[in-house]
């Protein structure tokens, strides 16, 4: 008898988590691998999935090429928007009976409402908001730093370098970010507009401890940056909101990433009192997006 095994990845720029489960939704294997951005490599990714895969299969005696099972893989891979990047993923040779591959935000949606109509806000180094609902889906934001991702912690560390630039010149007072950020760079200006030159996003979101420990600590400037942070994080759930297809019941909305919690008291109330905890963990969102899948093409789920 066919069984049958489900796999979830949920792939980012750094790491890639996977998922496998039995036909139950028993879970076999949980295992951390290495990035699996598509946009950055489609073969890096596909190297990350299998050294997890393998990592899993090796003490359950497992392999994709086991003849006496089918390989059901859902996976949330980050880079997904990039039409060429898509293609390239998917034209890489595997033996999987089945292979779904969406972005990793419409996976982390399906995760945190566990497969029910939902939203969700993810702002770490950057920022995208995504909303399932009867099957429609709408992304909004996630476009890239630094021409998009205002609010997260890119943007973040950015603004540090932005406003102690300009305290360093006499267009703004001091204050203790800028003061912080300056020590950061050792007190030397040179070195500091030489990483603002060419810094990367995730460069730039070293910073933004920098910002959040100053707003807790109660400077003005540090705090008016979460404020405008938490502004976009607005528009984006009022952006999402207007796109439902019933506009008179607000959908629960969950807020993850890195800097989200640190955000979430400057937020307005539309949006707080939708916010709900995420259900599912992404990579468990990837593997409920491959057996819908196969439900609605009555195969195994």
């Amino acid at each position: 008898m066919t069984k049958h095994i489900f796999i979830g990845v949920d792939g980012g720029a750094t790491k890639c988590v996977v998922r496998v489960e039995d036909e139950t939704g028993s879970l076999l294997g949980l295992e951390v691998s290495g990035p699996a951005n598509i946009r950055l490599s489609a073969d890096q990714a596909w190297q990350s999935i299998h050294s997890a895969l393998n990592n899993i299969f090796r003490p359950l005696s497992l392999s994709l090429a086991d003849s006496s099972c089918q390989f059901h893989a859902g996976m949330g891979l980050a880079g997904c928007e990039v039409k060429e990047a898509y293609q390239a993923f998917l034209a890489h040779p595997h033996s999987l009976a089945t292979l779904i591959v969406s972005s990793d935000s419409h996976t982390a949606c399906l995760g945190a409402h566990g497969g029910q109509d939902g939203a969700i806000i993810i702002a770490g180094t950057g920022v995208v908001g995504f909303q399932i609902q009867q099957g429609k889906t709408v992304q909004v934001g996630g476009f890239g730093f630094p021409h998009d991702d205002e609010g997260g912690g890119a943007w973040l560390g950015l603004q540090a370098v932005r406003l102690t630039l300009q305290w360093l010149d006499g267009r703004l007072p001091a204050s203790a970010l800028a003061s912080v950020v300056y020590s950061y760079f050792g007190e030397d200006q040179d070195q500091l507009i030489s990483f603002a030159n060419r810094a990367n996003s995730t460069q730039f979101a070293v910073l933004a401890p920098l910002v959040i420990q100053q707003a807790e600590a109660g400077d003005q400037m540090a705090g008016a940056v979460l404020q405008q942070a938490a502004k976009f994080i607005d528009h984006i759930a009022d952006t999402l909101g207007r796109q439902q297809l019933v506009s008179d019941k607000p959908l629960p909305c969950s807020l993850v990433g890195g800097i989200a919690p640190f955000l979430e008291p400057y937020l307005g109330s539309a949006l707080r009192t939708r916010i709900r905890d995420c259900q599912l963990t992404p990579d468990a969102g990837a593997v409920l997006m491959v057996r819908q899948h196969l439900k609605q093409h009555k195969g195994a789920a």
